[in-house]
């Protein structure tokens, strides 16, 4: 059995990404406290004690706040970010492009790339993802489980459509501006027109097999199989209620892994853990509740690994698991890098 301590130096000497994790919301909140340098102060340090050294850190509206508010509630959430790294970078750096990613990574800094869950803020104008674009974000989902202007998420599946014409408008915009399409919470319908239309690799930043665990955040075996064709990435979800219920645990986390890796190759399996630690699962609690869902669901995580710091632990399962050191490089994030440098450099 691999100790914790062995798979937290092997983490420490592979480049680990980490597809999404909620973030944005801590610093938002923290910053309307009077906090600053929460990035680096606060999580950089927690991130590189799991060996993070890519971050997503994804901007998110709150139902409460749509529709009138959602661009603005955007805004300000990307200008808390940047400006939490104007003022402390020391650990954590924004990074646009492979070349700041690549330095960060040469100064022993985390990179910390924008991206979107969501297109309910825009109004259904996909022009003003050139915004957010300027703005710094390098990856956008059309939904977050509900409907938007642009596509539909998973909750509404059995009424969904595919993409709208500002969907298909936005895709186009996500080309053209370098900016990479994530799948997770989107409908199949959706999913089948970005697999049909994008001319570049897309990917789906926190989800799981359905073989493994039949939910709608899940993906189907042909899904996997598209994102594949395409030269994307699945990220493995972390949370229980994708996992197994009523059980999660590490290795049911690692047959998702195992399954996706016999389907479509160990190439396409990366890590989107979205952890919610502390004050972002007492957020996550007020968020589910406000938009008409149970809050303890924000409860429900795999107990040796429900943290960024603890992220060692599932590298450990996978050498238990008999996956060798270079494969566990490769899920742990030199998947998502050949996917970042195809699309950002």
């Amino acid at each position: 059995m691999v100790a914790f301590e062995t798979a937290q130096a092997l983490n420490q000497k592979l480049v680990v990404v980490d597809a999404h994790h909620d973030v944005a919301l801590d610093v938002v909140r923290r910053r309307k406290l009077g906090e600053r340098g929460v990035l680096s102060g606060h999580w950089g340090e927690r991130l590189q004690a799991g060996g993070v050294n890519v971050q997503l850190l994804p901007l998110f509206v709150e139902d409460r706040f749509l529709p009138e508010l959602g661009l603005r509630k955007l805004i300000e959430a990307a200008e808390a970010l940047l400006s939490d790294l104007e003022e402390d970078d020391s650990v954590m750096r924004l990074a646009t492009d492979m070349r700041e990613i690549d330095g960060a990574l040469a100064d022993g800094v985390v990179a910390g790339v924008l991206a979107l869950e969501g297109c309910d803020g825009l109004s259904g104008d996909p022009t003003m993802l050139r915004v957010l674009y300027r703005l710094g974000v390098r990856m956008v989902s059309f939904t977050w489980n509900r409907r938007t202007e642009f596509a539909d998420g998973i909750y509404g599946a059995a009424s969904a459509s595919g993409l709208s014409d500002a969907g298909k408008t936005a895709l186009q915009e996500m080309h053209e501006h370098k900016t990479i399409c994530d799948i997770s919470h989107l409908a199949e319908p959706g999913f089948w027109d970005v697999a049909k239309l994008s001319q570049d690799p897309f990917i789906a930043s926190h989800s799981n097999a359905r073989v493994i665990f039949d939910h709608p955040r899940n993906l189907t075996d042909e899904q996997l199989r598209a994102i594949a064709d395409s030269g994307g990435v699945v990220g493995l979800n972390f949370y229980g209620g994708f996992v197994h219920e009523p059980n999660p645990t590490l290795d049911r986390l690692v047959d998702h892994l195992s399954h996706i890796a016999d389907t479509i190759g160990i190439e396409h399996v990366g890590i989107g853990p979205d952890f919610l630690e502390d004050s972002l699962r007492d957020g996550g609690r007020e968020a589910l509740e406000t938009a008409g869902y149970d809050p303890a669901l924000a409860d429900r995580w795999i107990p040796a690994c429900d943290a960024i710091e603890r992220l060692p632990a599932f590298t450990a399962k996978l050498l238990d698991r008999g996956f060798a050191e270079d494969e566990s490089e490769m899920v742990l994030g030199a998947n998502f890098m050949r996917v970042f440098r195809e699309v950002w450099t």
